[in-house]
């Protein structure tokens, strides 16, 4: 009999949520297909059936739980006082908002953070994850630019340095948060953190009131 489309993407899910479970276990370079197909009580036929090889599998894994960024940008921007700045801030709190509430992004984080091995001689491991942060890089950077025509860049600060910059602490955040959870309370802390950040960058609207 064949599989009804449904029944494939369920398998599909099967074998991402089995990859996730032994990637974090062992580590991304000591999970094996066969392991990974036995975590989903699936045959290795199966798993080829839907993903090339172990990298393929990895970036699907990684496409799952992408933000989806430009979406929250419009939604943000949709505001009556839309506030270049205000919606940079939003976005870096929505962001930080879904690491700390959902436990499958948390999982995905640990496993590119933290049991990833980069030097994996292949250049699909890498570009997998160059993929999502080059989106993230772009949708900040339209905000940062934005930011800019309105003259709310500090001098001598361009867009492509504040998206570098943010870019760093926001990684940095997260890895030490998953790394020492009980040595940064993010959940409570991201607002002051995102917003003691951008102030070294942005200029407040002085007609806007403090935020609480």
């Amino acid at each position: 009999m064949r599989r009804t489309k449904q029944e494939a993407e369920q398998t599909r899910h099967r074998l991402l949520d089995a990859a996730e479970r032994v990637f974090l276990e062992r580590g991304v370079s000591q999970a094996t297909l066969e392991a990974i197909a036995r975590e989903a009580g699936l045959t290795r036929g199966a798993l080829y059936w839907h993903f090339r090889d172990k990298a393929e599998l990895y970036s699907a894994m990684l496409e799952r739980v992408r933000l989806p960024l430009e979406r929250l940008r419009e939604d943000f921007r949709a505001a009556p006082d839309s506030d270049p700045v205000r919606v940079i801030e939003q976005l870096c709190l929505a962001a930080l908002e879904r690491v700390t509430q959902d436990p499958q992004l948390r999982r995905v984080y640990t496993i590119v953070l933290h049991r990833c091995e980069r030097d994996l001689g292949h250049p699909d491991w890498r570009d997998a994850e160059l993929e999502g942060r080059r989106q993230g890089v772009q949708v900040f950077l339209d905000c940062f630019q934005a930011a800019a025509r309105a003259g709310r860049i500090r001098p001598g600060v361009t867009p492509e340095l504040a998206v570098a910059a943010l870019e760093s602490y926001f990684t940095g955040l997260v890895y030490v948060w998953l790394l020492e959870p009980q040595r940064l309370a993010l959940a409570t802390e991201a607002p002051d953190l995102i917003r003691v950040f951008l102030r070294g960058f942005l200029i407040d609207d002085p007609e806007r009131p403090a935020a609480p």
